[in-house]
């Protein structure tokens, strides 16, 4: 059985198709397809074109340097790329090579996006003269953006039942995110064993053999362990949900905002997890981390976030504790008020617990706590 990761690009597509089939907010999901349409096709910048009103488009969503200028700008309705939008045609749009914005004449490759009520629209890569010409993967990487971007548009008007099972999403993520990742590590870890023992040069000794299986048993039973917890919560309705199944839900809908899968790391006996936890403080766990994450989406500006959650004994307390950390830049000390902050340490307080900002190298944590009342 082959464990080789999927090629770079098609992972990236697979995280942004599961963060769209996830739901949450379209704002953040069409900025993070228009950042990735920046990145992924080494743009000068990026840029979603879409309906201001009858017969006029305008530039919604810029990314790179040329935002400043170009972010509101109108598209002139007797250009190429005026009259293709008014036609709604497609084809005559992704021909074009090069636009006008801004006053100037600029290099671009468009794709068609379908907005459904909103009307047709256009993702867009503008290119610097200097870049060489687009090849067929640009093409094929755009159009697939393009039509990530019009499933979230349309996603609101589509029946949900029917058309847009958001179950199958959390299941995919799921999968993808937790049982999938720990297989492939187990892959390489033994694929690396093997062949250290076909070196003579470098033959391992029996210490770090029977390291290298161990960690690999563990992580395939962990990978067990995630994949019955799934299937089990295929079992329940979704109003029945438990606690780790809502924290999953949660991280998987924070990868829009963030750009990327962020960790999630829970106790090894969910079951007691789920159980010992009262329902009101369950609830204001959900919170925390949920505005843990949109805190970190909207001013850290991290690569990397983790979210823990742990309970445990403290003298004769037993104690629930939720850790939010981030790689970002970290807290401003010029910025007095913080909203976020404020509501994490109202959850703490109606449960005499606390929550604490606490500075990394780099980055931030979040860390709030309370006391579970004994029963």
């Amino acid at each position: 059985m082959s464990t080789t990761p999927p090629p770079p690009d098609r992972a990236r597509l697979q995280d942004l198709t599961s963060a769209v089939l996830a739901g949450g907010e379209s704002e953040d999901l069409l900025d993070l397809l228009v950042r990735s349409a920046h990145r992924d096709l080494a743009a000068r910048s990026a840029a979603l074109i879409m309906p201001l009103a009858a017969g006029r488009w305008g530039l919604e969503i810029v990314e790179g340097p040329d935002a400043p200028e170009l972010l509101g700008e109108v598209v002139p309705e007797r250009s190429a790329l005026g009259e293709a939008l008014q036609r709604a045609d497609p084809e005559a749009l992704e021909a074009l090579g090069e636009i006008e914005l801004g006053g100037r004449t600029q290099r671009a490759l468009l794709a068609a996006v379908d907005g459904a009520e909103h009307g047709m629209g256009a993702l867009a890569v503008l290119r610097s003269p200097a870049d060489g010409d687009e090849g067929r993967a640009d093409r094929e990487r755009l159009d697939a953006l393009a039509g990530l971007v019009s499933l979230t548009l349309r996603a609101p008007s589509l029946a949900a039942p029917a058309e847009f099972d958001d179950e199958r999403g959390r299941i995919a993520r799921d999968l993808h995110d937790l049982a999938i990742q720990e297989l492939f590590a187990v892959g390489m870890e033994l694929e690396a064993l093997v062949r250290a023992l076909g070196s003579p040069d470098r033959a391992p000794s029996d210490a770090h053999v029977r390291a290298a299986v161990a960690t690999s048993v563990q992580g395939v039973e962990n990978a067990v362990a995630q994949i019955r917890q799934i299937v089990q919560s295929l079992r329940r309705e979704r109003s029945e949900a438990t606690l780790s199944e809502q924290l999953r839900h949660e991280v998987g809908l924070a990868t829009a905002g963030l750009g990327f899968v962020p960790a999630l790391r829970l106790p090894p006996h969910l079951a007691e997890l789920d159980a010992e936890l009262p329902p009101e403080i369950a609830e204001d766990v959900v919170a925390v981390v949920r505005e843990g994450l949109a805190n970190a989406a909207r001013h850290a500006q991290a690569t990397a976030v983790a979210v823990s959650v742990s309970v445990f004994s403290e003298g004769v307390d037993r104690v629930v504790q939720v850790n939010v950390s981030d790689n970002g830049r970290g807290i401003d000390p010029t910025v007095q008020r913080r909203s976020g902050l404020a509501n994490l340490s109202a959850r703490a307080r109606r449960h005499s617990g606390w929550v604490d900002a606490i500075n990394l190298e780099p980055g931030t944590m979040i860390s709030w706590r309370v006391t579970l009342l004994a029963h």
